[in-house]
């Protein structure tokens, strides 16, 4: 199944929230669109390395979480971004760079410094 199909199926299911439409078989399909997301698109992007996802009950949305890790010569960035999967909307991330010790983070209206920080303002989203 391509990724646009699921997306589809997912939005219709969403949309119509019927009650035989658990929030154990929404989460299903949220963690398989992310899977068919992050595998069709890492085919030629080495730097992409993880990422995760969770259905969000209250705000009624599959969240994305996916990482990148690139070496430099002097040390390694790590890129980490939040988005609505369905909406295809970003809603923020953190880059570290251990060659520079640069730490940036915002989600949303709200900026962090460290990963402990991006963790706790993420949890709501996707834990």
């Amino acid at each position: 199944m391509s990724a646009s199909l699921g997306i589809l199926m997912l939005l219709a299911m969403l949309a119509t929230a019927e009650p035989n439409v658990t929030l154990n078989q929404l989460q299903k399909n949220c963690e398989k669109l992310a899977a068919e997301t992050f595998n069709r698109e890492t085919a030629d992007d080495e730097d992409r390395v993880d990422y995760r996802a969770r259905y969000n009950d209250r705000l009624n949305k599959c969240f994305y979480e996916e990482t990148y890790i690139s070496p430099t010569p002097r040390g390694i960035n790590v890129w980490v971004y939040l988005s609505d999967l369905l909406e295809n909307r970003i809603y923020g991330g953190f880059h570290r760079s251990t060659n520079i010790g640069f730490f940036y983070c915002n989600l949303q209206d709200k900026e962090c410094h460290s990963e402990t920080e991006w963790e706790a303002l993420v949890k709501s989203y996707i834990e």
